[in-house]
């Protein structure tokens, strides 16, 4: 892992061209896939007026479709990533099983440890980067090691936002009509037990 510096000039690149939410973002992936690891990533933007986050990036579009709405439980994730505006990490599916609902199609991807880094402006979380790993992966010394890049991951979702927020994605390309919203509740339920 590296001592989290970035190449400015690169940086400078990037804001100075269009699309440049795109370009920054690719860079802040390629770091943390590097650094970090990660066996599939997503991004999401957050609607906290409708308790639901929009993908606005992924790097497997037949587990988690671009454009797609996901809902957004008041749980310990809510309570540590959008009201505190912190990662929220595990190391096991049965902590994953805790807070998303889509725990079991996570299981099936074949994995079971997650960090979610926030983009946070203004004492607001605009929304995160989602990575899946192996289970035990994304161990305290990884998640310290990924919040080194948490100010370009800040500045990619401003920059995302600048675009428009309603369809702009970090892929650069249209997003499918008729995006659904991945774990709408038709009652409320209890979670299963592992």
């Amino acid at each position: 892992m590296s001592d989290g510096t970035y190449n400015a000039a690169r940086i400078c690149q990037f804001l100075a061209q269009p699309q440049s939410a795109v370009s920054l973002f690719g860079y802040v992936r390629d770091g943390l896939i590097r650094e970090i690891g990660c066996g599939l990533m997503t991004a999401s933007l957050y609607d906290l007026q409708t308790m639901r986050t929009r993908r606005v990036f992924t790097d497997n579009d037949a587990a988690y479709a671009l454009g797609n709405f996901k809902r957004l439980d008041r749980n310990r994730f809510y309570q540590l990533v959008v009201e505190a505006a912190k990662p929220f990490s595990s190391t096991t599916i049965e902590e994953l099983a805790e807070v998303f609902f889509d725990w079991e199609h996570i299981q099936a991807l074949g994995y079971g440890s997650n960090l979610n880094v926030p983009a946070v402006a203004n004492g607001k979380v605009l929304g995160t980067i989602n990575l899946l790993e192996k289970t035990g992966h994304y161990t305290p010394d990884r998640v310290a090691a990924a919040m080194k890049w948490q100010p370009l991951v800040t500045l990619s979702f401003l920059l995302l936002v600048a675009e428009g927020p309603e369809s702009a994605n970090f892929l650069g390309r249209p997003t499918s009509q008729g995006a659904i919203t991945e774990g709408a509740r038709q009652t409320h339920e209890a979670r299963p037990h592992i």
